[in-house]
C-alpha cells in the first residue's frame, strides 16, 4: 500500500471553508490600506540569509531558533522569510524606489515562516498582513499607521483591542539603556533561567520580553528607557502620543515593550485582543530609520510600519463571537432531468459564466431531487430547472430556493431575469 502523506507539521492547509474567512479580511485590509494611499506588493518568500541576520539581528529568537534557513544547489546561503518587512527595504533599495516621491507606502499580504512549537493562532507558516511608510521621518507616521490598523480591526468587527506603545530612542539612547540595563541585569544573573542568562549576553534587551515568570519578576522593577531618551526623542514621542490623543485614541504606555527584531528604533507598538497568553497579540509595528542603511542603502531613511497576524485575529474574531460576513460566488445551480436536457443545461451554465452569472450544476448523473439537495447544500440562492418539456418549449424553470416559489420563463431570458433580480458574480 502507498503511503498516505499528510502535510508537513505546522503547515497546514487553508481548506475551502477557511478559505473565505482568510479572503475576506485580506480584501478588507487591501482596501482600507489602498483608500490611505498604500500600493500593494508581492515579495518571494525567499531572500538571502544575510537579509534576516542583519536586519532582524543575531541573538534575536526569530534568527537564532526560528529562520527556515538553509544551502541551495549554488551554495547560496538562503532563507525562507520570518517577517515581510526586511524584503520589503531590500526591494525598496533595489529597484531605487528612492527616486520616486517619498514617503513610498506599500502593502503587503501573504505568508510567513517560522520555526516554532505549533500552537494555535501561531504555526510554522501563517500569515501576516502590513504596511511600510519608507522615507518620512514624522512623528504622525507612527500614529497614522496605528490608526490605520485600528480602523481594521473596527470594519471587521472586533471591538476590544487594546494598544500599548513604548520608545525605544535612537542608537545612542539605545547604548546608554543597555548599558544600565545590563548592570541592573547583572545583579541578578544567578537567579534568570539559563535561556535568559544567554540573552544577558548576546542581546539583553531580549530579557525583557521573556516569558519566563522568574525573569519577569526581575524586568518589573529594571530601569525604564523611557528615563534614558534624548531630548529630541522625547519630543519625537511625545508628538505621537499627542496624535493618538487629538484621535481619541486609548493606549497603555509599557516601558517593557522592545519588540523581537533588532531594527526598531524610537516608536513601537503592539495590539492585543481579549484572550489570554502569549497569542493574545493582534499585530505589531514600530519606527525602524536605521533599517535601509544597514542593508545597503546609500543614505539614512526614516521608514515604520506594522505587520498583523491573519490567524490571530480569525481567533479572536471567534473569542468576541463575531461572524464574518459570507459571500458565495455561485448563484446558481442548474438542474437537468433527462438525456435531452443534459447539452441544454451543459450549455446554459457556460453561458451564465460568460454572463457574469456564478453558475454549476451535475449535468451527467441523478435525479432532479438530489440536485436540488446539492442546491441547498450550496446555499445558492436560485435553481434552475431544465427537463425533456423545457427543451422542447425553449423555457426553463427558475426557482427561488429560499422561499420555494417557481415561475416558468424563456430560456432566452434567463441572464436578463437574473440581473433584474441583482444576482451576478
Amino acid at each position: 500500500m502507498a503511503k498516505k502523506f499528510q502535510h508537513v507539521r505546522g503547515m497546514p492547509d487553508i481548506l475551502p471553508e477557511q478559505q473565505q474567512a482568510h479572503q475576506y479580511l485580506t480584501d478588507t485590509f487591501r482596501h482600507l490600506a489602498g483608500a490611505a494611499g498604500f500600493e500593494p506588493i508581492e515579495l518571494p518568500i525567499m531572500e538571502e540569509k544575510e537579509v534576516f541576520v542583519r536586519s532582524v539581528g543575531e541573538g534575536t529568537d526569530v534568527v537564532d531558533k526560528e529562520l527556515y534557513a538553509f544551502t541551495d544547489r549554488s551554495d547560496k546561503e538562503v532563507a525562507l522569510r520570518p517577517e515581510p518587512t526586511a524584503g520589503m527595504v531590500r526591494a525598496y533599495i533595489e529597484h531605487g524606489m528612492a527616486s520616486l516621491p517619498q514617503p513610498v507606502r506599500l502593502m503587503f499580504a501573504g505568508p510567513v515562516f517560522r520555526y516554532d512549537r505549533p500552537q494555535a493562532g501561531r504555526q510554522r507558516q501563517f500569515n501576516q498582513l502590513g504596511v511600510e511608510v519608507i522615507g518620512d521621518g514624522s512623528p504622525s507616521i507612527e500614529a497614522h499607521i496605528m490608526m490605520l490598523a485600528m480602523r481594521f480591526y473596527r470594519m471587521i468587527g472586533l471591538r476590544n483591542v487594546t494598544l500599548q506603545l513604548n520608545s525605544l530612542g535612537d542608537q545612542q539612547d539605545r547604548k546608554d539603556y543597555l548599558k544600565a540595563l545590563t548592570a541592573y541585569l547583572k545583579d541578578y544573573e544567578s537567579e534568570l533561567p539559563e535561556v535568559d542568562r544567554k540573552r544577558l549576553k548576546s542581546n539583553p534587551l531580549r530579557v525583557l520580553d521573556s516569558k519566563e515568570r522568574a525573569t519577569k519578576k526581575i524586568v518589573a522593577q529594571a530601569p525604564q528607557i523611557l528615563n534614558y531618551l534624548s531630548e529630541s526623542s522625547k519630543q519625537h514621542f511625545e508628538a505621537v502620543l499627542e496624535y493618538l490623543d487629538a484621535m481619541q485614541i486609548n493606549y497603555e504606555l509599557n516601558p517593557l515593550l522592545v519588540r523581537g527584531l533588532d531594527y526598531y528604533t524610537h516608536t513601537v507598538f503592539e495590539f492585543y485582543g481579549e484572550r489570554e497568553g502569549s497569542q493574545s497579540s493582534l499585530g505589531a509595528g514600530g519606527r525602524y530609520d536605521n533599517l535601509v542603511q544597514q542593508l545597503g542603502g546609500s543614505k539614512p531613511t526614516p521608514a515604520a510600519g506594522f505587520g498583523i497576524g491573519l490567524e490571530r485575529v480569525l481567533l479572536e474574531l471567534k473569542e468576541e463571537g463575531v461572524e464574518l460576513p459570507q459571500e458565495h460566488a455561485v448563484k446558481v445551480y442548474v438542474a437537468s432531468l433527462g438525456e435531452p436536457a443534459r447539452i441544454g443545461a451543459f450549455a446554459l451554465i457556460e453561458q451564465l459564466l460568460d454572463s457574469g452569472v456564478g453558475a454549476v450544476g451535475a449535468v451527467d448523473r441523478d435525479g432532479i431531487g438530489p440536485q436540488l439537495e446539492r442546491a441547498n447544500k450550496l446555499n445558492v440562492p436560485y435553481a434552475i430547472i431544465i427537463g425533456q418539456k423545457e427543451i422542447q418549449e425553449e423555457t426553463v424553470i427558475l426557482r427561488d430556493m429560499r422561499s420555494g416559489a417557481q415561475e416558468m420563463i424563456p430560456l432566452g431570458s434567463v441572464v436578463k431575469e437574473l440581473e433584474k433580480r441583482k444576482v451576478g458574480l
